[in-house]
Protein backbone atom coordinates (compact mmCIF):
# COMPACT_ATOMS: atom_id res chain seq x y z
CA UNK A 1 0.00 0.00 0.00
CA UNK A 2 1.14 3.52 -0.72
CA UNK A 3 1.52 6.15 1.95
CA UNK A 4 -1.71 7.83 0.79
CA UNK A 5 -3.60 4.56 1.06
CA UNK A 6 -2.25 3.73 4.51
CA UNK A 7 -3.03 7.15 5.96
CA UNK A 8 -6.32 7.81 4.16
CA UNK A 9 -8.40 7.33 7.35
CA UNK A 10 -6.52 10.26 8.94
CA UNK A 11 -7.05 12.68 6.06
CA UNK A 12 -10.10 14.31 7.63
CA UNK A 13 -9.07 13.87 11.29
CA UNK A 14 -8.84 16.95 13.52
CA UNK A 15 -5.55 15.52 14.82
CA UNK A 16 -2.71 17.27 13.00
CA UNK A 17 -0.93 14.51 11.09
CA UNK A 18 2.17 14.79 8.90
CA UNK A 19 4.86 12.51 7.51
CA UNK A 20 8.34 14.02 7.42
CA UNK A 21 11.20 12.85 5.23
CA UNK A 22 14.14 13.51 7.62
CA UNK A 23 16.74 12.96 4.91
CA UNK A 24 15.40 15.56 2.47
CA UNK A 25 13.60 17.71 5.09
CA UNK A 26 10.24 17.80 3.32
CA UNK A 27 6.76 16.69 4.27
CA UNK A 28 5.60 13.65 2.25
CA UNK A 29 2.02 13.54 3.53
CA UNK A 30 -0.30 15.91 5.43
CA UNK A 31 -3.96 15.99 6.36
CA UNK A 32 -6.37 18.92 6.35
CA UNK A 33 -5.68 19.75 10.02
CA UNK A 34 -1.97 20.17 9.19
CA UNK A 35 -2.86 22.44 6.25
CA UNK A 36 -4.93 24.64 8.60
CA UNK A 37 -2.13 24.70 11.20
CA UNK A 38 0.45 25.85 8.67
CA UNK A 39 -1.92 28.37 7.02
CA UNK A 40 -1.33 26.98 3.54
CA UNK A 41 -3.82 26.94 0.70
CA UNK A 42 -3.53 23.23 -0.02
CA UNK A 43 -1.81 19.98 0.84
CA UNK A 44 0.32 20.38 -2.29
CA UNK A 45 1.61 23.76 -1.12
CA UNK A 46 2.53 22.33 2.28
CA UNK A 47 4.33 19.33 0.72
CA UNK A 48 6.28 21.69 -1.56
CA UNK A 49 7.76 23.58 1.36
CA UNK A 50 11.54 23.35 1.80
CA UNK A 51 12.36 22.70 5.48
CA UNK A 52 16.16 22.78 5.06
CA UNK A 53 16.32 26.00 7.10
CA UNK A 54 15.33 23.98 10.17
CA UNK A 55 17.60 24.82 13.13
CA UNK A 56 20.49 22.47 13.99
CA UNK A 57 18.85 21.84 17.37
CA UNK A 58 15.62 20.68 15.72
CA UNK A 59 17.54 18.45 13.28
CA UNK A 60 19.41 16.88 16.19
CA UNK A 61 16.12 16.10 17.94
CA UNK A 62 14.78 14.44 14.79
CA UNK A 63 17.95 12.37 14.48
CA UNK A 64 17.43 11.24 18.07
CA UNK A 65 13.90 10.11 17.20
CA UNK A 66 15.04 8.03 14.23
CA UNK A 67 17.60 6.31 16.46
CA UNK A 68 14.78 5.37 18.85
CA UNK A 69 12.59 4.11 15.99
CA UNK A 70 15.29 1.64 14.95
CA UNK A 71 14.97 0.15 18.45
CA UNK A 72 11.17 -0.06 18.14
CA UNK A 73 10.50 2.97 20.36
CA UNK A 74 8.36 6.08 19.90
CA UNK A 75 8.73 9.60 21.23
CA UNK A 76 6.60 12.45 22.49
CA UNK A 77 7.63 16.00 23.22
CA UNK A 78 6.39 19.54 23.23
CA UNK A 79 7.40 21.39 20.07
CA UNK A 80 6.88 25.02 19.20
CA UNK A 81 6.26 25.66 15.50
CA UNK A 82 6.00 29.07 13.83
CA UNK A 83 3.42 29.10 11.02
CA UNK A 84 3.32 32.64 9.66
CA UNK A 85 5.91 33.63 12.27
CA UNK A 86 3.50 33.08 15.16
CA UNK A 87 4.57 30.55 17.84
CA UNK A 88 2.20 27.61 18.31
CA UNK A 89 3.05 25.06 21.05
CA UNK A 90 2.13 21.48 20.19
CA UNK A 91 2.15 18.21 22.07
CA UNK A 92 3.65 15.98 19.39
CA UNK A 93 3.87 12.20 19.08
CA UNK A 94 6.55 10.68 16.82
CA UNK A 95 6.85 7.19 15.38
CA UNK A 96 8.61 5.58 12.45
CA UNK A 97 6.84 4.93 9.15
CA UNK A 98 8.04 3.49 5.85
CA UNK A 99 8.01 5.89 2.91
CA UNK A 100 6.96 4.73 -0.54
CA UNK A 101 10.61 4.29 -1.60
CA UNK A 102 11.42 2.09 1.42
CA UNK A 103 13.28 4.71 3.45
CA UNK A 104 12.21 5.54 6.99
CA UNK A 105 10.06 8.59 7.57
CA UNK A 106 8.66 10.17 10.72
CA UNK A 107 4.94 10.06 11.43
CA UNK A 108 4.03 13.17 13.41
CA UNK A 109 0.68 13.52 15.19
CA UNK A 110 0.15 16.65 17.21
CA UNK A 111 -2.38 18.30 19.48
CA UNK A 112 -2.52 21.99 20.22
CA UNK A 113 -1.07 22.36 23.70
CA UNK A 114 -3.86 24.55 25.11
CA UNK A 115 -2.50 23.91 28.57
CA UNK A 116 0.88 25.03 27.30
CA UNK A 117 3.49 26.30 29.70
CA UNK A 118 3.33 29.92 30.48
CA UNK A 119 5.60 32.22 28.46
CA UNK A 120 8.55 32.06 30.83
CA UNK A 121 8.54 28.27 30.88
CA UNK A 122 8.14 28.01 27.10
CA UNK A 123 11.09 30.35 26.58
CA UNK A 124 13.17 28.35 29.05
CA UNK A 125 12.45 25.15 27.13
CA UNK A 126 13.43 26.74 23.81
CA UNK A 127 16.60 28.25 25.30
CA UNK A 128 17.60 24.82 26.62
CA UNK A 129 17.07 23.27 23.22
CA UNK A 130 19.22 25.82 21.40
CA UNK A 131 21.92 26.20 24.05
CA UNK A 132 25.49 25.11 23.25
CA UNK A 133 25.80 23.87 26.86
CA UNK A 134 25.29 20.09 26.98
CA UNK A 135 22.51 19.32 29.48
CA UNK A 136 21.41 15.89 30.68
CA UNK A 137 18.77 15.04 33.27
CA UNK A 138 19.38 11.74 35.08
CA UNK A 139 17.50 9.74 37.64
CA UNK A 140 18.95 9.05 41.07
CA UNK A 141 20.83 5.98 39.79
CA UNK A 142 22.44 7.80 36.87
CA UNK A 143 20.04 6.65 34.16
CA UNK A 144 19.41 9.20 31.41
CA UNK A 145 15.96 10.83 31.43
CA UNK A 146 16.57 13.64 28.97
CA UNK A 147 19.27 15.10 26.70
CA UNK A 148 19.13 18.55 25.17
CA UNK A 149 20.21 18.67 21.49
CA UNK A 150 23.77 19.78 22.38
CA UNK A 151 24.17 16.72 24.60
CA UNK A 152 22.75 14.48 21.89
CA UNK A 153 25.27 15.83 19.38
CA UNK A 154 28.12 15.24 21.81
CA UNK A 155 27.22 11.84 23.28
CA UNK A 156 24.51 10.28 21.14
CA UNK A 157 21.11 8.99 22.17
CA UNK A 158 22.01 5.76 23.95
CA UNK A 159 25.51 6.23 25.41
CA UNK A 160 25.40 5.49 29.16
CA UNK A 161 26.33 8.38 31.44
CA UNK A 162 28.94 6.23 33.21
CA UNK A 163 30.89 5.79 29.95
CA UNK A 164 31.31 9.49 29.21
CA UNK A 165 34.36 10.04 31.33
CA UNK A 166 37.93 8.95 30.71
CA UNK A 167 38.25 8.70 34.51
CA UNK A 168 35.82 5.81 35.10
CA UNK A 169 35.52 6.60 38.81
CA UNK A 170 34.03 10.05 38.17
CA UNK A 171 30.46 9.11 37.18
CA UNK A 172 29.67 7.08 40.33
CA UNK A 173 31.38 9.75 42.45
CA UNK A 174 29.13 12.44 40.93
CA UNK A 175 26.00 10.34 41.48
CA UNK A 176 26.95 9.71 45.12
CA UNK A 177 27.82 13.36 45.82
CA UNK A 178 24.57 14.64 44.29
CA UNK A 179 22.59 12.05 46.24
CA UNK A 180 24.02 13.70 49.38
CA UNK A 181 22.74 17.10 48.20
CA UNK A 182 26.07 18.44 46.92
CA UNK A 183 26.73 20.55 43.83
CA UNK A 184 29.92 19.29 42.18
CA UNK A 185 32.07 20.88 39.48
CA UNK A 186 35.03 19.18 37.77
CA UNK A 187 37.27 19.81 34.79
CA UNK A 188 37.86 16.46 33.16
CA UNK A 189 38.43 14.60 29.92
CA UNK A 190 35.31 13.13 28.32
CA UNK A 191 34.60 10.81 25.41
CA UNK A 192 32.37 12.38 22.76
CA UNK A 193 31.32 11.41 19.25
CA UNK A 194 33.97 13.88 18.07
CA UNK A 195 36.74 12.29 20.18
CA UNK A 196 38.19 13.12 23.58
CA UNK A 197 37.54 16.67 24.81
CA UNK A 198 38.10 18.72 27.98
CA UNK A 199 34.81 19.63 29.68
CA UNK A 200 33.87 21.49 32.82
CA UNK A 201 31.14 19.29 34.29
CA UNK A 202 28.66 20.52 36.89
CA UNK A 203 26.23 18.16 38.61
CA UNK A 204 23.48 19.27 41.00
CA UNK A 205 20.42 17.71 42.64
CA UNK A 206 16.99 18.69 41.21
CA UNK A 207 13.51 17.19 41.33
CA UNK A 208 12.30 15.39 38.22
CA UNK A 209 9.61 17.80 36.94
CA UNK A 210 7.56 14.87 35.62
CA UNK A 211 7.51 12.72 38.77
CA UNK A 212 8.84 14.88 41.57
CA UNK A 213 11.42 12.25 42.42
CA UNK A 214 15.09 13.01 43.06
CA UNK A 215 17.08 13.60 39.88
CA UNK A 216 20.47 14.95 38.82
CA UNK A 217 21.06 17.77 36.35
CA UNK A 218 24.44 17.55 34.61
CA UNK A 219 25.85 20.35 32.46
CA UNK A 220 28.94 20.10 30.26
CA UNK A 221 30.82 23.13 28.94
CA UNK A 222 33.51 22.44 26.35
CA UNK A 223 36.79 24.01 27.51
CA UNK A 224 39.07 22.19 25.04
CA UNK A 225 40.18 25.27 23.09
CA UNK A 226 40.82 27.26 26.28
CA UNK A 227 42.74 24.34 27.80
CA UNK A 228 44.86 23.96 24.66
CA UNK A 229 45.51 27.72 24.57
CA UNK A 230 46.64 27.62 28.21
CA UNK A 231 48.91 24.65 27.54
CA UNK A 232 50.36 26.42 24.48
CA UNK A 233 50.98 29.56 26.54
CA UNK A 234 52.67 27.50 29.28
CA UNK A 235 54.85 25.73 26.71
CA UNK A 236 55.82 29.05 25.16
CA UNK A 237 56.61 30.56 28.55
CA UNK A 238 58.78 27.53 29.35
CA UNK A 239 60.56 27.88 26.01
CA UNK A 240 61.14 31.60 26.59
CA UNK A 241 62.58 30.81 30.04
CA UNK A 242 64.85 28.15 28.55
CA UNK A 243 66.00 30.53 25.83
CA UNK A 244 66.64 33.26 28.39
CA UNK A 245 68.70 30.79 30.42
CA UNK A 246 70.63 29.77 27.32
CA UNK A 247 71.29 33.42 26.47
CA UNK A 248 72.48 34.08 30.02
CA UNK A 249 74.83 31.11 29.72
CA UNK A 250 76.12 32.36 26.35
CA UNK A 251 76.67 35.82 27.81
CA UNK A 252 78.48 34.32 30.80
CA UNK A 253 80.67 32.22 28.53
CA UNK A 254 81.31 35.25 26.36
CA UNK A 255 82.51 37.20 29.39
CA UNK A 256 84.70 34.26 30.45
CA UNK A 257 86.23 34.03 26.99
CA UNK A 258 86.82 37.78 26.98
CA UNK A 259 88.49 37.56 30.38
CA UNK A 260 90.78 34.82 29.07
CA UNK A 261 91.62 36.63 25.82
CA UNK A 262 92.13 40.01 27.52
CA UNK A 263 93.00 39.32 31.17
CA UNK A 264 93.55 42.23 33.50
CA UNK A 265 96.73 41.55 35.48
CA UNK A 266 98.15 43.41 38.48
CA UNK A 267 101.87 43.21 37.58
CA UNK A 268 103.08 45.52 40.33
CA UNK A 269 101.70 47.60 43.13
CA UNK A 270 99.46 50.22 41.50
CA UNK A 271 100.09 48.88 37.98
CA UNK A 272 97.64 46.96 35.80
CA UNK A 273 98.48 45.25 32.53
CA UNK A 274 95.99 44.31 29.79
CA UNK A 275 97.50 41.92 27.23
CA UNK A 276 95.22 42.04 24.16
CA UNK A 277 95.05 38.69 22.36
CA UNK A 278 93.16 38.07 19.14
CA UNK A 279 90.88 40.23 16.99
CA UNK A 280 89.48 43.54 18.19
CA UNK A 281 86.11 44.83 17.01
CA UNK A 282 83.78 47.50 18.29
CA UNK A 283 81.81 45.32 20.69
CA UNK A 284 84.84 43.56 22.14
CA UNK A 285 86.74 46.84 22.50
CA UNK A 286 83.86 48.41 24.43
CA UNK A 287 83.51 45.42 26.78
CA UNK A 288 87.27 45.23 27.32
CA UNK A 289 87.47 48.97 27.98
CA UNK A 290 84.57 48.86 30.45
CA UNK A 291 86.24 46.04 32.41
CA UNK A 292 89.58 47.85 32.47
CA UNK A 293 88.17 51.21 33.61
CA UNK A 294 86.22 49.52 36.43
CA UNK A 295 89.40 47.75 37.54
CA UNK A 296 91.38 51.06 37.56
CA UNK A 297 88.82 52.65 39.88
CA UNK A 298 88.39 49.59 42.11
CA UNK A 299 92.15 49.00 42.51
CA UNK A 300 93.17 52.69 42.48
CA UNK A 301 95.79 51.98 39.87
CA UNK A 302 98.39 54.61 38.93
CA UNK A 303 99.71 53.00 35.74
CA UNK A 304 98.06 50.89 33.03
CA UNK A 305 99.96 48.91 30.40
CA UNK A 306 98.14 48.06 27.15
CA UNK A 307 100.14 45.28 25.53
CA UNK A 308 99.21 44.88 21.84
CA UNK A 309 101.74 42.19 20.97
CA UNK A 310 99.00 39.58 20.44
CA UNK A 311 96.43 41.85 18.74
CA UNK A 312 95.34 40.13 15.48
CA UNK A 313 93.75 43.06 13.64
CA UNK A 314 95.27 46.34 12.58
CA UNK A 315 92.95 48.86 10.95
CA UNK A 316 91.89 52.45 11.53
CA UNK A 317 88.86 51.44 13.58
CA UNK A 318 90.98 49.37 15.97
CA UNK A 319 93.49 52.20 16.26
CA UNK A 320 90.74 54.67 17.13
CA UNK A 321 89.32 52.30 19.78
CA UNK A 322 92.75 52.02 21.42
CA UNK A 323 93.31 55.78 21.28
CA UNK A 324 89.93 56.35 22.92
CA UNK A 325 90.75 53.84 25.66
CA UNK A 326 94.05 55.66 26.30
CA UNK A 327 92.18 58.95 26.72
CA UNK A 328 89.74 57.31 29.16
CA UNK A 329 92.64 55.95 31.23
CA UNK A 330 94.07 59.46 31.50
CA UNK A 331 90.72 60.90 32.56
CA UNK A 332 90.76 58.48 35.51
CA UNK A 333 94.17 59.83 36.58
CA UNK A 334 96.21 56.78 35.55
CA UNK A 335 99.29 56.76 33.25
CA UNK A 336 98.80 54.80 30.01
CA UNK A 337 101.74 52.79 28.63
CA UNK A 338 101.32 51.07 25.24
CA UNK A 339 103.60 48.15 24.37
CA UNK A 340 104.06 45.68 21.52
CA UNK A 341 102.78 47.90 18.70
CA UNK A 342 103.36 45.96 15.46
CA UNK A 343 104.18 47.76 12.16
CA UNK A 344 100.70 47.28 10.70
CA UNK A 345 99.08 48.71 13.83
CA UNK A 346 101.54 51.63 13.86
CA UNK A 347 100.49 52.42 10.29
CA UNK A 348 96.83 52.17 11.32
CA UNK A 349 97.44 54.70 14.14
CA UNK A 350 98.97 57.07 11.60
CA UNK A 351 96.15 56.66 9.08
CA UNK A 352 93.52 57.19 11.76
CA UNK A 353 95.30 60.30 13.04
CA UNK A 354 95.12 58.86 16.54
CA UNK A 355 96.58 61.23 19.12
CA UNK A 356 99.09 59.28 21.24
CA UNK A 357 101.16 62.28 22.28
CA UNK A 358 102.41 61.95 25.85
CA UNK A 359 101.87 58.17 25.81
CA UNK A 360 104.85 55.94 26.55
CA UNK A 361 105.27 53.52 23.58
CA UNK A 362 107.56 50.56 24.25
CA UNK A 363 108.48 47.32 22.49
CA UNK A 364 107.42 44.70 25.04
CA UNK A 365 105.33 44.10 28.12
CA UNK A 366 108.53 43.58 30.12
CA UNK A 367 109.72 47.07 29.07
CA UNK A 368 106.38 48.45 30.11
CA UNK A 369 106.55 46.88 33.56
CA UNK A 370 110.05 48.28 34.07
CA UNK A 371 108.96 51.72 32.88
CA UNK A 372 106.03 51.67 35.25
CA UNK A 373 108.32 50.73 38.12
CA UNK A 374 110.57 53.69 37.30
CA UNK A 375 107.64 56.04 37.16
CA UNK A 376 107.71 56.90 33.43
CA UNK A 377 104.75 58.58 31.89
Amino acid sequence: MTLDERLAPLASSNLVTLVLDPEHLRFRWANAAAVRLWNTASVEELLARDLSDMSPAAQTRLAGYTARFREGQTAQETWTVYPGGKPVPLRAFFSGIDLDDGRQGILIQALSDDGAPEAERARSVEALRHSSVMVTLLDAQGGVLLHNPAALRAFGESAPFAERFVDESLAPALVEAVAQGQVVSRETRVRTLQGERWHVVEARPVPDPATGEAAMLVQHTDETELREAEETAEARAKLVAELAGALDLVEQQKEEILALSAPILEVATGTLALPVIGALDGGRSEEMGARLLRAIVERRSRSVILDLTGAATADAAVAEHIAQLVRSIRLLGARPIVTGVQPALAQAFAEAGADLSGVVLLRSLRDGIRASARGWG
